[in-house]
């Protein structure tokens, strides 16, 4: 191998190397998403949030799902069906809607929050999307994470 190209493969590799650092020094300095801190896109009962994804999920999607770069906060109030926790102990909120069976299903950040049944509340978080299975006549819950009991 010549010096020539021994002088260019270490340059490339410096290169790569800066890069690589340069990048990591940005998702370091990167501003945490905060969804307590955030304005909310839609404030909505939890009736009318069910009965949006029933009617048209495609544009309930648009409206109320963002992605991994734009998330998209919601507000949602409503009445608890009951609480419960999940494999990973984080509480969740059943939020009452309008079909038996059916909830909003929102998953707490928070620990702490102290909620019960019957109680009506308003809870911010970020919406995920519907589940539903139409063959099995399945009624669906909206998914709602890294949600925030509002005071």
């Amino acid at each position: 191998m010549t010096r020539k190209a021994k002088k260019n493969i270490l340059f490339i590799i410096l290169v790569i190397v800066l890069a690589a650092a340069a990048f990591g020094y940005y998702l370091y300095n990167k501003k945490h998403f905060s969804v307590q801190d955030s304005t909310p896109v839609a404030d909505i009962t939890a009736v009318v949030l069910h009965q949006t994804f029933v009617r048209d999920s495609s544009g309930a999607k648009d409206k109320f799902i963002g992605d991994e770069n734009n998330h998209k906060v919601i507000k949602v109030t409503g009445e608890v069906a009951e609480t419960k926790k999940n494999q990973q102990g984080n509480t969740i909120v059943l939020l009452k809607t309008a079909s038996d069976g059916a909830f909003i299903n929102c998953t707490l950040e928070d620990s702490t929050a102290i909620v019960k049944a019957g109680s009506k509340i308003a809870i911010q978080g970020i919406c995920n999307g519907y589940n539903f299975d139409a063959d099995m006549g399945i009624p669906g819950d909206v998914i709602v994470t890294r949600c925030y009991v509002l005071k």
